[in-house]
């Protein structure tokens, strides 16, 4: 017989299915963002607003004990993590609906029977049926019989049978006397109300995207905006716009090995009252350490923004050129002009490593990889995304296969219109010298390297970069190298010694063999210089970057 005060409860697990389908499906920055924060209200407000509407009342208390703290684990301060006493509700037991935790796309309660469990799924369907149309939910069920931790797995590997399994029904597609929507392609079903478009008719998903409030997107992170200034939502008007200047970087970060960390966290020995603390300081934990890392990311774009308006295209005193479109997970996505997504990529991987996470009591350091891609303004944003989601998961793939346990990457590709096939398929047949078929290309970089030395260290390319970009270099003969590389090892060579009657040197950095900076190729047939050419368009050095000096031949 179970122990446990919770037996014969039964645990809720709620996500969304397809989340990045419903986020990216149109082509338009304003749909994307409207649709990013209807999915996290659909598992917040809307979630929450729903229990209220059942004969039970939903109790919050012991998860807004979680949220409220700062969760500031970097500094040691130990005062700063709640304790176990502090948080504990020995009579939650005893609540109809007790919230787990909420945040990140994800949320779980606790009903006090799977009647009660089912009310609050079919009243929250229904409710996201007017607020969300178009967004696939699921949701797992857990019936408590030995402890909290066993019902919570089950309730996790019934969400993943919900994934898995094709959505109920299909789509209706359009019939011949139907309009098609021109932003998702779905059956259209009311004219616009864009005052640049109002002859237009849309869909369903699509209006209600529009709808949403500009403002209630970015809640949480407007304290950065300056008086009169607001966040980027038109590419081409907010980002692009001049010659050299049409180009944005969508990006997408995510952090590296939170699914182990999670089932550590469930499958640790422990009570159901130590269990409930664990999860929710674990939740709790890293919703705020990306938040931040991602707050302190923005402080540091507006602390370089005046040094860089003579750059850039819009007036930056009313408008802040970067757009965060998904966060309040472990995961990112955000869109900026296309010369300033790899340094801010950066900059965003080496906040998230500073911070730590609550794991079983103890703070853990994590890391996250990161995937940017620099595409035309008016490149398809959801094709965009799609590549930026590819080349985080080729970082993450070289961080694994390259037996990296740890440690932040970032992958990167400037992207032209037309292309249509993956990133890897594209590398391995247009990235390879014409003699011998060497890669070019050097990446992903690891971004937590904090020295010049190691060749696929973030500020070894960035050193590279910053010489190529200097009066030395003219551009002209930057990108006479770029296409010497692609011919192969020969080529490269009567460049280099071109070069040299005009005082032209490969940059050199320390460690660096002689026959690298004197013939442009490794002795393992690799490039150095290819990365930091190819992007020699696509970089604003920043003042006071954290780089070391590069020594020259």
């Amino acid at each position: 017989m179970s122990t446990s005060h919770y037996s014969g409860q039964c645990i809720v697990v709620f996500s969304a299915a397809s989340l990045q389908q419903y986020i990216f499906q149109s082509n338009r920055l304003k749909e994307n963002i409207g649709a990013s924060y209807l999915a996290k209200s659909s598992l917040n407000e809307i979630l929450i607003e729903t229990i209220r509407q059942v004969r039970y009342p939903v109790y919050t208390n012991a998860w807004n004990r979680y949220e409220k703290v700062t969760w500031d684990t970097h500094r040691n301060d130990a005062c700063l993590i709640p304790h176990l006493s502090e948080t504990a509700d020995v009579n939650s037991w005893r609540k109809p609906v007790n919230l787990i935790y909420i945040g990140g796309g994800n949320a779980a309660l606790l009903c006090k029977n799977r009647a009660i469990a089912n009310e609050v799924v079919k009243l929250w369907s229904r409710a996201l049926l007017k607020a969300a149309p178009g967004l696939r939910v699921i949701v797992g069920y857990g019936e408590v019989k030995d402890s909290l931790a066993v019902a919570y797995r089950a309730a996790l590997q019934d969400l993943a049978r919900c994934e898995e399994a094709l959505p109920f029904g299909a789509a209706l597609g359009g019939l011949p006397i139907v309009r098609t929507c021109t932003s998702t392609g779905l059956p259209a079903s009311q004219l616009s109300q864009e005052p640049y478009e109002t002859d237009q008719w849309i869909s369903e998903p699509a209006a209600r995207k529009r709808q949403v409030p500009q403002n209630s997107v970015t809640n949480g992170i407007n304290s950065v905006l300056k008086k009169g200034q607001r966040f980027a939502l038109q590419p081409e008007k907010d980002l692009g716009g001049g010659e050299g200047q049409s180009y944005v970087a969508v990006v997408h970060a995510d952090g590296n090995g939170m699914g182990a960390l999670l089932n550590k966290v469930i499958d640790a020995d422990q009570d159901d009252t130590k269990f409930l603390h664990n999860l929710r300081a674990f939740s709790a934990s890293v919703a705020h350490q990306s938040l931040q890392a991602l707050m302190a990311t923005l402080c540091h774009f507006q602390t370089v923004l005046p040094q860089l308006k003579n750059d850039l295209a819009v007036n930056t005193r009313q408008i802040f050129p970067i757009r965060p479109i998904v966060f309040g997970g472990d995961d990112l996505t955000f869109v900026c002009d296309g010369r300033l997504g790899l340094h801010l990529t950066a900059y965003y991987l080496r906040e998230f490593a500073k911070r730590k996470i609550m794991v079983l009591g103890e703070s853990k350091s994590i890391d996250a990889c990161a995937g940017v891609a620099i595409v035309p303004t008016k490149f398809p944003f959801a094709q965009a995304y799609s590549f930026a989601d590819e080349l985080c998961g080729l970082a993450k793939t070289h961080r694994r296969d390259e037996n990296n346990s740890e440690g932040s990457w970032l992958d990167f590709h400037i992207v032209q219109a037309g292309v249509t096939s993956s990133i890897a398929a594209l590398r391995e047949t247009q990235y390879r010298s014409l003699e011998g078929g060497h890669k070019l290309d050097n990446r992903p970089y690891e971004v937590s390297k904090e020295t010049t030395e190691e060749p696929q260290g973030w500020n070894a390319f960035v050193q590279i970069l910053q010489k190529f970009q200097s009066r030395q270099w003219p551009r002209s003969r930057a990108k006479s190298l770029l296409h010497a590389l692609t011919q192969g090892p020969t080529a490269t060579n009567h460049f280099v010694d071109g070069a040299k009657w005009r005082e032209m040197k490969l940059p050199r950095l320390n460690g660096m063999l002689p026959t690298t900076y004197t013939t442009g190729w490794t002795t393992l047939n690799t490039t150095p210089y290819f990365d930091p050419l190819e992007v020699l368009d696509f970089y604003i050095t920043i003042d006071g970057e954290d780089t070391k000096e590069v020594e020259h031949a």
